[in-house]
Parts: structure tokens; sequence; C-alpha cells
């Protein structure tokens, strides 16, 4: 309701579906940050296939496999940390900011689990930038 067709700077979505669902909102010159994997809580849910080839045709997108990523750093509960480190090079937000905001949320389940959301948000910032780069060439 607050943003415009055709004005959104950024779509951040855990969701294939779910990012194709609000690409009317996005400009021109925005960025659509998407998980590759689907959560199918549907029957009739799009073939993958076209869904990611939709996405891919629009130029300024990331699509990562975000919750692989969180898996391989041992949590698939992570995921959510990788897709904000994925949109983190488009935000108005020091990088900094954002590990600091992670340790001051987690710091009292410890220091492993804020060390995991650490890794997995600088998975997603390293990804999305070398992807960010290959397009703007």
């Amino acid at each position: 309701d607050l943003i415009p067709f055709g004005k959104a700077d950024l779509i951040i979505s855990v969701e294939p579906m779910e990012s194709l669902r609000y690409l009317p909102f996005l400009s021109p010159e925005g960025w659509l940050i998407t998980n590759t994997k689907p959560f199918v809580n549907i029957p009739n849910y799009p073939d993958m296939g076209s869904l990611m080839s939709e996405i891919q045709s629009f130029e300024k997108h990331i699509a990562i496999d975000a919750d692989t990523i969180a898996k391989e750093l041992g949590t698939a509960r992570a995921a959510n940390m990788v897709i904000l480190g994925a949109a983190a090079p488009f935000l108005d937000i020091e990088f900094k900011l954002l590990q600091d905001a992670i340790k001051q949320i987690f710091e009292r389940k410890g220091e492993e689990v804020v060390n995991m959301n650490l890794q997995a948000l600088q998975k997603g910032y390293d990804f999305s930038l070398s992807e960010a780069m290959v397009i703007n060439k």
C-alpha cells in the first residue's frame, strides 16, 4: 500500500514465487534478491524452471540458494541471514552495523550462534557482491 508500482528499490524474498508476486513494484533500477529454494505449500505450485526463468529474465537479480548455504554452516535456520547478507550491498546501512546488530540480537544464545549467523550474513554478502559485479559488467 505504501510503495507505488514501479518505485521499489529492492525486493527481498526468502521464496522464489513470492519474489515474483511483488515484481510489479520494483523500479527499473531496482534489485530483486531471492532464495532459490521453494516453500511448496500449495498443490499447484508453479514449475521451478519457469519460476527461475522469470527471475533470471530480470537483469538486476540475485538468486541464491540460501537454504543450502545455511545448512553447510550448521543450521537451516540461518537462511534468512544469508538472504539479509545478499541484500546488504543494496541497503543504505553500513555492513558493520548489520554485523553489530546480529551480535547484539544473538549474544544471549552464545558465541557459536552469533558466529554462525555472522558467517551466514557474510556468505550472502560475498555471493551478492560477486553476482552484482558480473551483472554490472
